[in-house]
C-alpha cells in the first residue's frame, strides 16, 4: 500500500474536492461537476489540462492506523 495520497483542491473556493492515490476518470468527472457548480464556465467535454489547470494538487501523507 502506497503512503502517498493527492489531495485535490478547486483554486476558486478552496474546497477539497478528493484524496486519492491516483486521479482517474471517476475523480475527473468530480472535478467537472465542482467546477461547473463553482461558476467556473467549462464545455462539454473540457481538455484535461482546463481542468487540472483550475485545481490544486498537492501530495500528503496517509494517516496510519495506530491498530494492528
Amino acid at each position: 500500500m502506497r503512503d502517498t495520497l493527492f489531495e485535490v483542491t478547486c483554486k476558486q473556493c478552496g474546497r477539497s474536492l478528493a484524496r486519492v492515490e491516483r486521479i482517474r476518470d471517476p475523480e475527473i468527472a468530480i472535478l467537472e461537476d465542482h467546477l461547473r457548480a463553482c461558476g467556473e464556465p467549462l464545455g462539454e467535454a473540457p481538455l484535461l489540462g482546463e481542468v487540472m489547470g483550475r485545481v490544486r494538487v498537492a501530495s500528503v501523507e496517509r494517516a496510519r492506523s495506530s491498530v494492528r
